[in-house]
């Protein structure tokens, strides 16, 4: 049996990407390069694009494990693909599996109220 409408899972979806969005803030601003922060912000602001994520529940869950990851290698300081380059045009590629080693540790997320539509303004900062 099916817990909670697709509307329900998209906005629990939402809410955890706005919290990894809100966490990467401090990590981003600290990069010493302006280039890895201006990369980080191209990274983010695709992920934040409906049109760059996918539609969807697949499409939220894919753009989450992007921030979730980048947000992982963030934490350690070190960015390493697929954050080394800028992303791609048109929609994300999935998250290739073995990727999910990168999530040892536990999910802190908690649901916060907002879009993820909107674009914070240290993101566009760097842009």
């Amino acid at each position: 049996m099916e817990t909670g409408s697709e509307e329900e899972k998209w906005e629990k979806l939402d809410a955890e990407f706005d919290h990894f969005v809100v966490d990467m803030k401090p990590f981003v601003l600290k990069l010493p390069h302006r280039s890895e922060r201006q990369r980080c912000a191209l990274w983010i602001r695709k992920l934040c694009e409906p049109s760059g994520t996918g539609a969807g529940l697949m499409g939220r869950k894919n753009r989450n494990l992007y921030a979730k990851l980048l947000l992982h290698m963030l934490r350690r300081g070190i960015l390493e693909g697929p954050f080394t380059h800028r992303p791609e045009p048109g929609t994300l590629k999935t998250l290739p599996s073995y990727m999910s080693i990168y999530f040892d540790e536990p999910n802190q997320a908690q649901p916060k109220d907002s879009s993820p539509e909107k674009l914070p303004d240290w993101v566009r900062g760097e842009l």
